[in-house]
């Protein structure tokens, strides 16, 4: 989806940290307003994401010097810029393992955590399709960081017509904590972190529409159609979460 390099970054306040530096190609430039939407929101949420987002626009000497792959068709000039967090992913933890070993693995180290049930209800406000096992940071203390949006609704490429706020998207955290049949989680707390939704979407919907603005102003349709699925999706989430759970094992 992009290419992701290690840096240091000179922050506005003035603070030095190491952080990443995602840059994509031009044809999946979204990738960039996705993951500063889902950043924001899940920020919002509560849930535990790294310590500092923003974007940095990209020169051609320093394109130049980072000798980016696979983006043939030119790199986008802005990229998503993100502080280190603590941990591994469960990819780098149990790499080598069946895909659905590692899976299960995780979900011993999820089920105990309280960012559980935010964070399935989160993925089903965002359409977030693409919550896989390299898209969690875990510690040596089992505390998890959540990173990596730029799927995020829906897909890196979605276009006014996909976004359907009564649509039926995969939640994939959902999956993996009822692979085999299990369900070690309690879906009324899911939710319930839904109701907080419409609340969450109007305490950061000022500085989303920004963002939105500057990115995508020159695409009324995609502009207002992603604030739209934002909007009506937190106001019927806890109804659409009920008529998923009600389908689950019990």
């Amino acid at each position: 989806m992009a290419e992701t390099y290690a840096c240091d970054i000179a922050w506005g306040d003035g603070t030095q940290a190491r952080a990443f530096l995602k840059c994509f190609p031009s044809s999946r430039s979204l990738g960039v307003v996705n993951e500063l939407t889902g950043y924001l929101i899940a920020r919002a949420c509560g849930l535990p994401v790294p310590e500092r987002a923003g974007v940095v626009q990209l020169n051609q000497s320093l394109v130049d010097s980072m000798d980016i792959k696979n983006c043939s068709g030119g790199v986008y000039r802005y990229a998503f810029a993100v502080s280190e967090a603590p941990g591994q992913s469960p990819n780098s933890i149990y790499a080598g393992l069946p895909e659905n070993i590692a899976a299960i693995a995780t979900r011993e180290i999820l089920q105990g955590w309280r960012g559980l049930s935010p964070l399935m209800a989160f993925d089903e406000w965002a359409a977030n399709q693409d919550r896989n096992l390299g898209n969690f940071l875990i510690d040596e203390k089992n505390e998890i960081f959540i990173i990596d949006h730029s799927n995020l609704p829906v897909d890196i490429c979605w276009t006014s017509e996909s976004l359907v706020p009564e649509g039926n998207f995969r939640n994939i955290l959902i999956d993996i904590m009822t692979l085999g049949g299990m369900v070690p989680f309690e879906g009324g707390f899911v939710t319930r972190a839904a109701e907080r939704h419409p609340e969450v979407f109007q305490s950061v919907k000022e500085e989303l529409k920004a963002w939105w603005q500057a990115f995508l102003g020159n695409d009324p349709s995609r502009r207002a159609a992603i604030e739209s699925f934002f909007h009506d999706r937190a106001k019927n989430g806890s109804d659409r979460l009920n008529q998923k759970l009600s389908t689950m094992p019990v």
